[in-house]
């Protein structure tokens, strides 16, 4: 994909983007505005979207137009929102299985941890499932990273258990 030459704009976006569900509000937001953006309005994506949305959306759509980073003219208007929402949709996504369902804050908190050791903006995608004992479950480009107790006491009960057999087969820590 070519670097878009809106995409300082485009990272405004992203970084209000912290799981899954925002981003796909976020999606849907803009793809309103698609449809609604050229129904007898003229100027700003923001003066021809104010009727029908509020918000963070349009206060960053205020501030990238004040900015100078927003295109004039309908169509390249409608390019820019079409490559918005290809950007966005093109963010990488790390699940995160946890146990419990998490606040915002939360959210926000692991986001910006698993963002910055990535060197990236990253989305996580939140699955609770109540069988994951103390920690996460990480998933990324098909990599998992289980960091939960369950796994760190199954573990730990594994070499336990091998202990104990070669302390009752001497004969095995002794062969080649």
């Amino acid at each position: 994909m070519n670097k878009s030459p809106y995409e300082n704009a485009f990272v405004a976006f992203a970084n209000i983007v912290y799981d899954t569900s925002q981003l796909k509000r976020l999606i849907d937001n803009l793809n309103l505005i698609e449809r609604s953006l050229f129904k007898n309005k003229e100027g700003t994506i923001s003066a021809k979207a104010k009727d029908y949305l509020t918000g963070v959306v349009i206060s960053i759509f205020q501030e990238i137009e004040q900015a100078g980073l927003e295109p004039q003219g309908d169509q390249k208007q409608l390019q820019f929102l079409k490559d918005l929402v290809s950007f966005l949709n093109n963010l990488p996504v790390v699940k995160v299985t946890i146990a419990f369902d998490p606040a915002t804050s939360y959210v926000i908190k692991l986001n910006n941890q698993i963002s910055a050791l990535a060197g990236k903006k990253l989305v996580v995608e939140i699955d609770v499932n109540d069988k994951v004992i103390g920690g996460a479950i990480f998933e990324y480009h098909g990599k998992i990273l289980e960091q939960t107790l369950q796994n760190k006491l199954e573990s730990k009960l594994s070499d336990l258990v091998e202990k104990m057999y070669a302390v009752k087969n001497p004969a095995v820590l002794s062969s080649p």
